[in-house]
């Protein structure tokens, strides 16, 4: 199956901001993240560069970092009103705007693979949820590429390694995962990414649920002394590249079709980046003195049991957040999973695996996608 990104774009308004964007060579950018965290350091930046030359100049990207242009709540609309003409989007903090998309998003605690997860949701998004796309087009853009985190573990500013430890600790968590908080006795705590550092030096969160990249990333490493190592789910759909319509269609067929061949590298660049630097945040920790540890058998339990009705529990929100087909919504995108799950399966975190999971991208994705 083909789709045609392009068709998206037949009823886009053209607004001052984007026709003046269309006429010049180089387009922005909008991240909350620095450029140091290793998503944009190691992936999209060296797409950028790889964009520019590729296109000979045509497209270039002036990026703004740190939340300058935008939190992640704010990014949405400011590409939607061609403030900017690209950003990184986290669909959980604009729910009401995207419930389709972010029906797969609260699935927190299933996401047990990442680089299943990851490459599902690309396909889903892309090739298998009309909902999805349709959500983006009525604010004014197109996404284009997602990543997953690696695993989720809890991270502490004291030693927490059984259920009853948990007991009243403030946790940084959202969606789903605040949930999965609150049943295990701690007290969730709604900040984003961007506000976590600042949260955990104030006292304001005792731990946060995040990939282990995170202490590096955010700097939590200057507070986190005990880590949970067994996974606990993790974030499977950061668009890291939205593009405003209008500025999609001023790149035109040619350019666009190169950034589509640019992003299972983008992706996969991404990818091992975070496992190199999930290996590198904990082994830092250790040498500060830090605990790395096993959770208690309630733990455990605690957390298979939530996991034993979690695609309901996921459905019933869909539907809770206006998804009207959302028994259809989420079977569409397990059964990419599963797929997914077989390709996956054999792949191992070196640079040969590396090259096994872009070229899949390609092969089952992107080489589907028309500019």
């Amino acid at each position: 199956m083909k789709f045609a990104i392009g068709a998206l774009m037949s009823g886009a308004a053209t607004l001052t901001l984007a026709a003046a964007s269309a006429q010049a060579d180089e387009y922005t950018y909008g991240s909350f993240l620095q450029p140091t965290a290793i998503t944009m350091r190691d992936g999209q930046i060296p797409f950028f560069e790889r964009v520019k030359e590729k296109t000979g100049g045509e497209v270039e990207f002036e990026a703004f970092w740190g939340g300058s242009m935008g939190g992640p709540k704010e990014l949405l609309g400011a590409i939607d009103d061609a403030v900017l003409d690209s950003g990184l989007i986290v669909d959980v903090y604009t729910k009401k705007a995207l419930p389709h998309s972010s029906t797969i998003s609260s699935a927190f605690i299933l996401a047990d693979d990442s680089l299943a997860w990851g490459a599902a949701v690309n396909e889903w998004h892309l090739l298998g949820c009309d909902g999805c796309m349709e959500e983006f087009a009525d604010n004014g853009q197109i996404g284009l590429a997602w990543y997953s985190t690696t695993p989720y573990v809890l991270q502490c500013t004291s030693p927490v390694s059984t259920l009853a430890d948990l007991k009243g600790k403030k946790v940084r968590s959202v969606s789903r995962l605040a949930d999965l908080m609150s049943a295990m006795g701690a007290v969730p705590v709604s900040v984003t990414v961007a506000e976590m550092y600042e949260a955990m030096q104030r006292g304001q969160v005792d731990c946060a649920l995040g990939s282990p990249n995170y202490l590096n990333t955010y700097n939590i490493k200057d507070f986190v002394t005990s880590i949970i190592e067994t996974p606990i789910g993790g974030y499977v759909s950061t668009l890291t590249l939205s593009v405003n319509l209008d500025s999609w269609d001023a790149m035109g067929e040619k350019n666009r079709q190169i950034i589509i061949d640019e992003i299972p590298q983008l992706l996969a660049d991404i990818k091992w980046a975070a496992f190199e630097d999930d290996a590198n945040g904990i082994a830092e920790t250790k040498e500060k003195g830090g605990q790395v540890v096993q959770p208690d058998q309630a733990f455990l339990d605690k957390l298979e049991e939530l996991r034993a009705t979690e695609w309901e529990a996921v459905i019933a929100q869909a539907k809770e957040d206006g998804v009207e087909d959302a028994e259809e919504t989420v079977a569409s995108f397990r059964k990419i999973l599963e797929k997914w799950q077989g390709i996956v399966a054999d792949i191992k975190h070196d640079e040969a695996g590396k090259k096994t999971f872009e070229e899949a991208l390609r092969r089952e994705i992107f080489s589907k996608v028309q500019p």
